[in-house]
């Protein structure tokens, strides 16, 4: 029989509410996913599943298929009055069900069981909703994996989880990869690191991928920084007719990844992503 929670001071509650601040997430290795899409996910996904909670107000046939699956695998599922999912929730409407979720860790070493692929690499980008829509971008192009550079913004904040839409759960990704650390590791696996850049570099759709390449989309103020630069072997960028002087970094990661797509189907090559 599931427990209920009435009250906005349980102990747990208060615990699951210090999940939306960085430090208590980094303090737990954990973090909140919302919604039925998401929790569908990640009960697919192999991710570690602390506790859940939905909320007795909700009337919905798809919320209470998985809570029944969550609790079939073990895991603890509360049910609670719609005041304190809303004290739980991030958002203004809250959908019915959030879970706790332990994070997983992702080694540079890990993109190395594949001879050939594209990694996405992102540079300081701080907003967490560009985040998410890079990730999802990412997941539906197919490739092999992401690296977050120091100085991203935290991929497990509620909002960069929300806009990724479950992706987070579909591919690798690195977490607070140091810079020199990562050049080095390019260099030492053979990993082709390219930098979108709107100075000194080929349009995009010229150059010829590596088997294994590794393309840097820069934050959205400043784009790539210095040092990955002059570490890069290469500079892209994306021929832009129009008057506007740069595009939103999630456009910009959708358009080179998708190139990357057109070419496989093209060529019908198996190398490119």
């Amino acid at each position: 029989m599931r427990k209920t929670i009435s009250s906005v001071n349980n102990q747990l509650v208060k615990e699951t509410c210090e999940l939306k601040i960085k430090k208590y997430r980094m303090a737990a290795d954990a973090f909140i996913i919302e919604g039925a899409r998401s929790t569908e996910e990640v009960l697919n996904s192999g991710w570690d599943i602390l506790r859940a909670f939905v909320d007795l107000s909700v009337e919905s046939d798809r919320v209470q298929k998985i809570a029944d699956e969550l609790e079939a695998i073990g895991v603890m599922v509360f049910e609670v009055k719609a005041e304190v999912m809303h004290r739980l929730s991030d958002t203004d409407t809250p959908q019915g069900i959030l879970a706790v979720v332990r994070k997983k860790a992702c080694e540079l070493n890990d993109f190395n069981q594949r001879n050939a692929g594209l990694l996405l690499v992102l540079d300081e980008v701080r907003d967490p909703g560009n985040l998410g829509t890079i990730i999802r971008t990412a997941d539906a192009a197919g490739i092999a994996g992401i690296i977050l550079l120091e100085g991203c913004t935290d991929i497990f904040a509620p909002k960069a989880v929300r806009s990724a839409m479950g992706s987070l759960f579909h591919l690798p990704i690195r977490n607070e990869q140091n810079k020199k650390e990562f050049i080095s590791w390019c260099r030492e696996n053979n990993w082709s690191l390219w930098s979108s850049s709107l100075e000194g570099g080929q349009s995009i759709y010229s150059e010829e991928l590596a088997k294994r390449t590794a393309i840097i989309i820069g934050n959205e103020a400043e784009g790539v920084s210095a040092e990955l630069l002059s570490a890069s072997e290469k500079r892209v960028y994306i021929p832009m007719p129009g008057k506007a002087e740069s595009l939103n970094a999630a456009i910009a990661a959708g358009i080179i990844l998708f190139e990357c797509v057109r070419r496989k189907l093209v060529t019908k090559s198996i190398d490119v992503l």
